[in-house]
């Protein structure tokens, strides 16, 4: 295992190298090949389809509480992954200048770095990594747990299995999908179960992919803004004026490209978001209601699993956005930690104009309604909590 993530890593990709790995073999950066691309956008759009199969057959089985319930909490979670997809297919280019900018401004840094802002850089290039490998495990834990509820359904439950026995009830599937065939009896049930095992596997690599690449550039914008802090509080350390100037030049220029690059990234990540956080409330809801209404061990286990999945999937985006504007905040003092007070009047006036420049900050948001910050996610785990004292009076 540690070989193989270590074959990962990329020299032009310092930063993003297993990200841009797993983005490329899930076809969300498209190959130059045209047979190669036509490929992965029909894997992409087959997969869409079935989606839709998912709330056809919730029509079909709207009378029984518990399989709608099911239903909801895979297929909710199976929407925002195809949404993920077709706008990250879709805003192709924008993405990949993202991703470029992140690159290039991350070779940047490493190529003109000291003592302090290599501390910087290795801290968050070993934190993505961690954060990487950690988000890899859980969704792999994940697409387990769910590949395997119907099978330990079938194994905890002796009234499921005399009922199975007896007809009265159905084959347990991973997903409730409508199948062109008699997907309850063989040879049937077996081709569900391999066809629902594909999806499932292609699910959580498509989540692998997309949230640890966003979460990457968010602890990069980060990570950005703490050298920008630290390269502001250095600026006069040249006792050449000239020199001076054309540093306070060249910090705004690289904030002005972070902030550039930073509200592209935004635009692309936002109305995602904002259909996720709709989209999880109703999902964390019907998880939990789930859990506390299973009758036997391992299914409670098993569905607090999936609950813990959704409640860190959530808090991940929110807790790296929320550090963002944190640091946003903090990059103003980096003119007022520097030898300033030192300066001649027209590197002062240099100051204040930078000063000025380093107001200007962006936000990660949710769509037009809220920003993706900590307070935005306890109010979202106090609605699902609500949602489900509803559902269980």
């Amino acid at each position: 295992m540690l070989s193989f993530l270590k074959n990962l890593e990329d020299s032009e990709r310092p930063l993003l190298g297993p990200n841009y790995w797993i983005l490329k073999k899930m076809g969300l950066l498209l190959p130059k090949n045209k047979i190669s691309k036509i490929f992965y956008i029909l894997v992409h759009e087959i997969v869409t389809l079935f989606v839709v199969s998912q709330y056809m057959e919730l029509y079909v089985i709207r009378s029984d509480l518990d399989l709608v319930l099911t239903n909801l909490k895979i297929s909710m979670l199976s929407v925002v992954c195809v949404v993920k997809v077709n706008t990250f297919v879709f805003w192709q280019s924008d993405w990949k200048q993202v991703l470029e900018y992140v690159t290039k401004a991350d070779m940047f840094e490493r190529q003109n770095q000291d003592v302090p802002k290599s501390n910087i850089i290795n801290s968050y290039t070993k934190y993505c990594r961690r954060l990487t490998h950690f988000y890899w495990g859980l969704v792999f834990t994940t697409f387990l747990t769910t590949t395997n509820t119907p099978f330990m359904r079938y194994l905890s439950s002796s009234n499921f299995r005399n009922n199975f026995a007896n007809g009265t009830e159905m084959f347990p599937h991973i997903f409730s999908s409508w199948m062109p065939f008699n997907k309850n009896h063989s040879p049937g049930c077996w081709i569900t179960i391999l066809w629902h095992v594909l999806l499932c596997a292609y699910g959580a690599a498509i989540m692998a992919a997309y949230d640890t690449c966003v979460v990457v550039i968010m602890v990069f914008f980060g990570g950005k803004l703490y050298l920008l802090r630290e390269r502001c509080s250095n600026m006069f350390k040249n006792s050449d004026e000239n020199a001076s100037e054309a540093t306070v030049k060249q910090l705004h220029g690289i904030h002005i490209q972070l902030i550039k690059y930073s509200r592209l990234f935004n635009s692309l990540l936002s109305p995602v978001m904002f259909f996720y956080m709709v989209m999880c409330s109703l999902m964390l809801c019907a998880s939990a209601y789930q859990l506390t209404s299973a009758t036997n061990a391992a299914q409670k286990l098993l569905m607090a699993e999936y609950l813990v999945f959704g409640v860190a999937q959530l808090f991940l985006f929110c807790w790296h956005s929320n550090d963002v504007l944190i640091k946003n905040e903090n990059v103003t003092l980096g003119p007022y930690e520097s030898n300033w007070w030192s300066a001649s009047l027209r590197q002062k006036k240099n100051v204040l104009i930078l000063s000025g420049q380093l107001r200007i900050s962006n936000k990660f948001s949710a769509g037009p309604f809220a920003d993706l910050t900590l307070a935005t996610f306890i109010t979202i785990i106090k609605g699902a909590y609500s949602y489900y004292t509803l559902l269980r009076k």
